[in-house]
């Protein structure tokens, strides 16, 4: 391919560790929205995206390596999908994946020249090869950190500790998505205090476009909406259990669950066993445009994870003037406060049911249009992308002033 030049813009290469594809297309929907925010402040963008497969997986029918390229509005996206080679060398076969993104990275650098800077996001694993290519080609390199899972305890692997904390201690800048995160992330890591600066997550302008004003009247049925990967971490049964508690007090409700995963037909048959299918429906995998419509039509939006690094979900409903009803799960501790709904200290389903009881009785005592204005001020699109590059720019002045 011919190489194109990207005239003095500054070129941001990003490398997210998942995201979306023909099989998942709104994997990684924030990642997307993170990039186009920056696209449109003028700034060159590209994108790898390096899915991790693990030792052996490759064998399977129908998972095999590939390497494709796209011109995605602009942006250019290269998907490969690479083994980490060696099962139980960890080090090695991290090296061994690092080499096969540095291939693409090198046709990424002949086409479309190379980037100013490099923004991984989650360590694990594009945050492995980011930070392997950008030491070999002295590139400044920024890494923001997503994964529940080091404090789930998904990630507990002492090779796997000591590279999370070599790469946020090699970064030029490490981004957390909120404080709590960060506290919890730099306690669990044993990391200094910090190290990392919090940047929120950002909320598309789609869901600013437009503004349904939702009034309840007492006897009506009043509509929660939850919307996330159907996982156990995100506890939906628990929002089920919650409804029927209410359903038993005589409450007129209604549940849609958006998304899908794992943990879907689970959660049919408890709605089953609880005879909840008039409250209850299954929405299936929403797009963006889907979502919005969800949010205007319901009252109030639900969450009940164990615990959330941000809550991009909550901001959304937020942002269509919807209260929220949430568990205490760290990041949402940010931003929900008493003026945007209710955030329930216990994770159980009789403490969020009266969480959500409380939403119904106080519902048209919310400012619909604060919550908005609230988001809009804090969260919109311009505001993040804002923050990103002046710490790109910061990093950038930081490399120019240490001698080579």
């Amino acid at each position: 391919m011919k190489k194109i030049n990207n005239n003095d813009k500054l070129h941001v290469l990003i490398m997210p560790s998942w995201y979306k594809s023909p099989e998942e297309p709104v994997l990684g929907t924030f990642f997307e929205e993170q990039a186009r925010a920056l696209q449109n402040e003028g700034y060159s963008v590209g994108i790898i995206y390096p899915e991790y497969t693990p030792p052996g997986v490759l064998f399977m029918k129908d998972n095999k390596e590939f390497n494709d390229f796209y011109m995605d509005k602009g942006i250019p996206t290269f998907h490969i999908r690479a083994t980490a080679g060696i099962p139980k060398l960890r080090r090695l076969s991290y090296r061994y994946y690092s080499k096969s993104v540095r291939n693409v990275f090198d046709n990424y650098v002949e086409t479309f020249g190379k980037p100013d800077i490099i923004h991984a996001h989650s360590v694990f694993h594009a945050g492995i090869a980011g930070f392997h290519i950008a030491k070999t080609n002295k590139i400044p390199f920024v890494i923001t950190e997503h994964l529940t899972a080091y404090l789930m305890g998904y990630i507990n692997n002492r090779i796997d500790i000591e590279m999370a904390r070599e790469i946020f201690h090699y970064s030029d800048s490490s981004i957390i998505v909120s404080h709590n995160f960060r506290n919890d992330l730099e306690k669990q890591l044993s990391l200094e205090p910090n190290t990392f600066r919090v940047i929120h997550n950002l909320v598309n302008d789609l869901f600013f476009r437009s503004y349904t004003p939702k009034k309840y009247t007492p006897g009506e049925t009043f509509n929660f909406f939850t919307n996330s990967f159907l996982l156990p971490r995100k506890n939906i049964g628990l929002i089920i259990h919650a409804i029927k508690i209410l359903t038993d007090k005589k409450y007129e409700v209604s549940l849609a669950i958006g998304g899908d995963g794992p943990e879907e037909d689970k959660l049919r048959n408890l709605v089953n066993e609880l005879d909840l299918n008039k409250q209850i429906q299954f929405t299936g995998k929403l797009w963006r445009e889907e979502v919005k419509r969800e949010l205007d039509k319901c009252h109030s939006f639900v969450l009940a994870s164990q615990y959330e690094t941000f809550g991009v979900v909550l901001i959304e409903s937020l942002a269509c003037g919807r209260p929220v009803v949430c568990t205490n799960s760290g990041g949402p501790l940010d931003f929900v406060h008493p003026d945007q709904g209710i955030i329930v200290e216990e994770h159980s389903a009789e403490e969020l049911a009266a969480g959500m009881e409380k939403i119904i009785s106080g519902y048209n005592d919310y400012d619909q249009k604060a919550m908005i204005n609230y988001c809009r001020q804090h969260f919109n699109e311009q505001k993040i992308a804002g923050e990103i590059i002046k710490l790109y720019k910061g990093v950038l002045s930081s490399r120019l002033a240490v001698p080579s």
